[in-house]
């Protein structure tokens, strides 16, 4: 598997970023800390660039940045205060997104910005782990878009009417289309995609355990193991097509 999309942080030493988005983001993806950018060979399409406008490195200019988003995403972090007038022009590009983080967001860990790279990174890793789930799994081709959005957003599609609501599909015809895999419950199929997923990442990433199952939405490792037996009873006529989860 390809190592997976990274977040690249420019910003002075000492800068409370560096700390936050490191510990926020751990096992979610790599942050690489720098004040300076990188080589062009050491990025990689997809990853997401961070500047902290507030903690802005010495001699760091926005024709220095501006290269890395021909690779990925531009993330500007300014303070308090309105972006500087000569980062406005790359401020302004396709590609480049402003997130204030004031001196109150910054004491409180900028819970904003940790969402807000958590939802964009987690739909470029997911889309990566359904892959694996697929090559994994051919059976679940029929319902890719269904894999796709459980890697894709693990802690919010728990239920069935999570999958539901993300899906735009009403529960009896996702029902059907699950049934027609030999799934007699909903709730059967989610556990099944995210326990293979989970053993695909700890395969090809060599995760540590805790690290994966965060990473596949698994909070309670008891409950997820028994939710498990019960969809290997019920939905049996499913189970017997899988490669995986077969002891």
């Amino acid at each position: 598997m390809d190592r997976g999309p990274a977040v690249h942080l420019f910003a002075r030493k000492g800068s409370p970023l560096i700390a936050q988005l490191s510990l926020s983001l751990r096992g979610f993806v790599q942050v690489r800390w720098s004040e300076r950018v990188p080589a062009v060979d050491r990025l990689e399409t997809g990853d997401v660039f961070v500047v902290d406008l507030a903690e802005l490195p010495p001699h760091l200019k926005p024709d220095d940045v501006a290269p890395v988003l021909d690779h990925g995403g531009l993330w500007l972090v300014p303070g308090g205060e309105a972006v500087h007038p000569s980062w406005l022009e790359l401020a302004s590009r396709s590609g480049t997104r402003v997130v204030p983080c004031d001196a109150e967001a910054r004491s409180r860990g900028v819970p904003h910005l940790v969402d807000a790279l958590q939802d964009a990174l987690g739909r470029q890793s997911g889309r990566q782990l359904s892959r694996l789930v697929l090559d994994q799994e051919p059976v679940f081709r029929p319902v890719e878009p269904l894999v796709e959005l459980i890697c894709q957003h693990p802690w919010r599609i728990r239920r069935p009417r999570d999958l539901a609501l993300h899906t735009g599909m009403g529960i009896g015809p996702l029902k059907r289309q699950l049934a027609e895999l030999g799934f007699h419950r909903v709730e059967h199929f989610i556990v099944c995609v995210r326990m293979v997923a989970f053993e695909q990442l700890m395969a090809h990433e060599r995760l540590p355990i805790a690290m994966a199952r965060w990473r596949v939405g698994i909070g309670d490792t008891t409950n997820a193991r028994r939710q498990l037996r019960r969809a290997k009873k019920s939905s049996k006529d499913a189970f017997l097509k899988l490669r995986s989860l077969v002891a």
